[in-house]
């Protein structure tokens, strides 16, 4: 007898769940459900699989408030979900003013908070898993996607049947047996309007490119997703052979290991050890990571900051900068650090977190160093950062160190020394600058 396509795409499910060694009995699957064909479809097949293999299902949907019949798609889930016994829970977000606020582009916008309502719905509800409604032609755009956006092979390997918390059962069904599975059962959906819209580069390669790939070579979107699962195997080898040069530390990166390395697995221990510390490395700034010279410090994205110090790119957290201050006699708190002021003619030998300055230099200031400005050592003028490279202070520690300006000219910074034309002299009144590290805030290896 003839399988129906329903019962065929829950085969092909069990398979891939057994190959994924991906068992769901004892579980509970958050269905992430739209109200569309896709998510519908998926919520029938997980109901009937769940039925089967013993795990639970409830269903979680989220206006994004972007179009006129959203209250519509909420009211279906509602209406839909209730009909079926199905715990459903709802969230809202303005994607719009999201997106505005970040200067991102409404499908990323809308994506990042569905998915953030999707894992707290996860957390609340006691869920184990996210199930969402890719499928294959979802996998092909994807790489076409990333294919047009620039990328390599991690964003042309489309998406995964499983990442984290979340599955994709549906990965591997075509829009056709989708369109039986939901004729065949009779279900009710929504169409989402706003599918049809070019404007968006998904749309247009869902509604344009794809269709004149398949008017040209039949199947291609087929082979597309098929292909990106090739390319998703070769990146996961390559990764895997990056972490294993890594031995579990990603902390820093070694110079020397990594020119040992081709530059693919060079390249991915850069990206590895920059997500591990809370950024994603562009591929200009990977390139400019591994050529980095000895001394030079990297700007990355969320405040982190990558600095070549001989023989280890350490990554660091870009310190917060207090403004410049006013120093008299007396103790002062600024930022991570506890400066003394205080006059006398005692004899106090100068040391790395003691400055010792004529009396007469008014007035004192302290700021953070800018990367810029010299001091007058026995040998002529060095500048600050020549300074603090011969005495060993890492790159790291060097942003946002203390410095002390007299009339706006640099007269002593902590390790790396006094101006000497304005060091104080044995026997007179002297200003003594005493500097103490309050937090460890400044440098996060």
């Amino acid at each position: 007898m003839r399988r129906s396509t329903t019962e065929l795409l829950m085969r092909r499910i069990s398979a891939r769940l057994e190959q994924e060694d991906l068992s769901l009995a004892g579980k509970t699957v958050l269905c992430a459900l739209s109200g569309g064909r896709d998510s519908t479809v998926l919520l029938h097949i997980l109901l009937r699989l769940g039925a089967q293999q013993g795990f639970a299902v409830c269903a979680a949907h989220f206006n994004h408030n972007l179009r006129e019949n959203a209250g519509r798609d909420e009211d279906f889930v509602r209406a839909h979900c209730a009909s079926l016994g199905v715990p459903l829970t709802v969230g809202s977000g303005d994607v719009a003013a999201f997106a505005r606020a970040g200067g991102r582009s409404i499908e990323d916008a809308a994506r990042e908070l569905r998915y953030d309502f999707l894992q707290h719905t996860a957390e609340e509800s006691g869920a184990d898993w996210i199930a969402t409604g890719h499928h294959r032609a979802d996998n092909a755009e994807t790489l076409l996607l990333h294919l047009l956006r620039g990328s390599g092979l991690k964003g042309l390997g489309g998406i995964p049947f499983t990442r984290g918390n979340i599955i994709r059962p549906l990965l591997d069904a075509d829009r056709a047996e989708i369109d039986a599975c939901a004729g065949e059962n009779d279900l009710p959906y929504v169409e989402d309007e706003s599918n049809g819209d070019i404007t968006y580069t998904r749309n247009r390669i869902r509604l344009e490119l794809l269709p004149l790939l398949e008017e040209i070579a039949p199947g291609s979107t087929a082979r597309i997703a098929e292909t990106a699962a090739l390319l998703r195997h070769d990146e996961a080898f390559l990764q895997h052979q990056a972490e294993k040069q890594m031995d579990g530390d990603h902390t820093h990166l070694s110079v020397s290991l990594l020119k040992q390395q081709d530059r693919a697995i060079a390249a991915r221990m850069a990206r590895t050890a920059a997500q591990n510390r809370g950024t994603e490395l562009t591929a200009a700034q990977t390139d400019a990571l591994l050529d980095l010279r000895n001394g030079a410090c990297l700007t990355l994205g969320n405040g982190m900051r990558a600095a070549r110090e001989d023989d280890a790119i350490r990554f660091y957290r870009a310190p917060t900068m207090p403004e410049p201050m006013a120093l008299t006699c007396g103790t002062h708190r600024w930022g991570p650090w506890r400066i003394t002021v205080r006059k006398t003619k005692e004899h106090i030998p100068a040391d790395e977190h003691t400055m010792i300055l004529r009396g007469d230099l008014s007035p004192l200031t302290v700021a953070a160093w800018d990367g810029t400005g010299r001091l007058t050592t026995d040998t002529g003028k060095r500048t600050i950062k020549r300074l603090f490279a011969d005495r060993g202070v890492p790159v790291s520690a060097r942003e946002g160190a203390p410095v002390i300006y007299t009339g706006g000219i640099p007269a002593a910074v902590p390790g790396a020394g006094t101006d000497c034309l304005l060091q104080g002299r044995d026997g007179e009144e002297n200003i003594v600058i005493t500097f103490e590290h309050e937090s460890a805030e400044i440098i996060t290896e």
